[in-house]
């Protein structure tokens, strides 16, 4: 099966979805998914977990193309306010989801999976990038196509990592990456933990994890916030959702099938779903 981990709240739901149904409609394989996610209403009203029923939802997408295929949501709220209640990192331009993956060592999931940003999709099978030995690292990534530059060479992208779970539970590593986000304020929390704190990195090709422009090669693209210099410096933050902005500013239609899959999908949930969830 191919392992994948997501985390994110419930404003993440269109996110999620999209990248799942474009892994899917190109998986050789069932999917075993996992969801982290967590409630910190009392921190942020925007701050509310995915829901188990937006998890059933999407569970029954993924068996109407492959039966054998599951996911599960992990509410660990408790356990992430354990490490992370006084972390200065909860008050940062990226939100405290982005730390949950911090966690995974800390359930029971399988002991290589693929970590997935929510603004992920995937043009072609992903399963090739299982057959990736990390060489003891615990993890394995691409580099950051502006940290490379402005950081350090070696910096990797935290937007798809596959994990080594073994590795990290042996040698501790995500406990102390906790720890860092849990004490130092840092720009990009979780991600330079993993990147100060790896001994050796496993870096992926760069077609795991396309940050700027689809390529004939790119599996999985990453939709991250990017800066453009002409016709002068600006950033560009647009998402798969906003279809839109997908056709008018990227002039990418390549995931247009899926798109259109996601639309129906949405109808279907706002129609027969989100009522009964929400009630």
């Amino acid at each position: 099966m191919i392992s994948l981990l997501y985390c994110g709240n419930g404003k993440m739901f269109d996110g999620i979805l999209i990248s799942l149904l474009s892994i899917a409609k190109t998986a050789s394989e069932p999917l075993d998914v996992s969801i982290l996610t967590m409630d910190l209403f009392g921190i942020n009203p925007l701050f509310t977990p995915l829901t188990e029923e937006q998890g059933c939802f999407m569970e029954s997408l993924l068996k109407e193309k492959e039966p054998r295929s599951r996911l599960k949501v992990y509410g660990i709220t408790e356990l992430f306010l354990s490490e992370m209640k006084n972390s200065p990192n909860l008050n940062s331009v990226y939100t405290p989801y982005t730390l949950l993956r911090l966690f995974a060592d800390e359930l029971p999931l399988p002991e290589k999976i693929l970590y997935l940003d929510a603004d992920t999709a995937a043009a072609r099978d992903i399963a090739p990038v299982f057959e990736v030995d990390t060489g003891g690292s615990p993890y394995a990534g691409v580099l950051d196509y502006l940290g490379k530059i402005f950081i350090h060479p070696r910096y990797i992208n935290a937007g798809v990592l596959l994990l080594d779970l073994e590795a990290i539970r042996s040698s501790g590593f995500f406990q102390r990456a906790r720890q860092f986000c849990a004490e130092k304020k840092t720009p990009f929390p979780d991600q330079d933990a993993i990147n100060r704190l790896a001994k050796n990195k496993c870096i992926l090709p760069r077609c795991y994890n396309e940050q700027r422009k689809m390529k004939e090669d790119t599996v999985i693209r990453h939709f991250s916030k990017s800066i453009r210099w002409l016709p002068f410096y600006h950033t560009v933050n647009i998402k798969p959702w906003d279809i839109e902005g997908m056709h008018r500013i990227y002039h990418l239609y390549d995931f247009d099938p899926v798109l259109e899959e996601y639309q129906e999908a949405l109808e279907k949930w706002n129609r027969n779903f989100r009522k009964e969830a929400f009630r």
